[in-house]
């Protein structure tokens, strides 16, 4: 009876390690979809831990770039770690941290974040796409774009040019982001600045509009902000 105990025990043990280790293996449930002239990619807050560095951070699963620049510095709210490395400045939208849960708000972050960069451009707030944005010049011009959010189920949503070919107006980015349910979404730094990757740890996607050994070439800046996430 000890015998055939102990065995039972045993079994049961391996059965529970087996089950085990399938869970650990099985890809999270970030989703990276190429349509068109748009990479899409959608996760649930808890896939990764984000936060944002100030210039390009190394071994990130997921990196963008985010605030607007001139030659001198970020434009806008930049937090690293709880400490302000830039003011915040009028309208535009936010990507924060707080209490280790990221969001995506158009004009409006809490003083008081872990993380935070802002953009000067919003392009969705609670659903309403802003029009005024529309009507402006520099929305109708085509341009490697990136858009990110947060669809009505509070997963984080990005979209962005999927090569070189793809070149998008404002409107069409937005429009499109719409389509696929966004209702929070902020307009991050585009045309050369567009550099992005992600991972799940089994499919992956990445951009740059312009190669970053080649930006001092052409004189291009390299972007001073990024958002970045690394899987849980």
């Amino acid at each position: 009876m000890k015998i055939a105990s102990v065995l039972g025990y045993t079994i049961i043990a391996t059965i529970f390690l087996a089950i085990t280790s399938c869970k650990t293996n099985e890809p999270n449930n970030i989703s990276i979809i190429e349509e068109g002239d748009y990479n899409v990619i959608v996760m649930n807050k808890e896939d990764m831990k984000f936060g944002v560095s100030e210039g390009k951070p190394e071994n990130a699963d997921f990196y963008i770039n985010s605030n607007f620049f001139k030659n001198e510095g970020p434009i806008g709210l930049v937090v690293v770690d709880g400490i302000r490395k830039n003011n915040r400045v009028k309208g535009g939208g936010y990507f924060y941290v707080k209490k280790g849960i990221p969001y995506v708000r158009a004009k409006s972050c809490p003083k008081m974040t872990e993380y935070a960069s802002q953009t000067i451009l919003w392009a969705i707030d609670n659903g309403r796409v802003n029009e005024d944005l529309l009507k402006k010049s520099h929305a109708k011009l085509e341009r490697h774009r990136t858009i990110m959010g947060e669809n009505d189920q509070g997963q984080i949503m990005i979209i962005s040019s999927s090569s070189y070919l793809s070149l998008l107006t404002i409107e069409e980015i937005i429009n499109f982001a719409v389509e696929k349910g966004m209702v929070e979404g902020i307009l991050l730094d585009g045309g050369t600045s567009v550099d992005y990757k992600c991972t799940n740890g089994v499919e992956s996607a990445d951009f740059s509009s312009v190669p970053e050994n080649l930006k001092p070439t052409f004189g291009i800046t390299k972007p001073f902000t990024y958002i970045y996430g690394n899987l849980n």
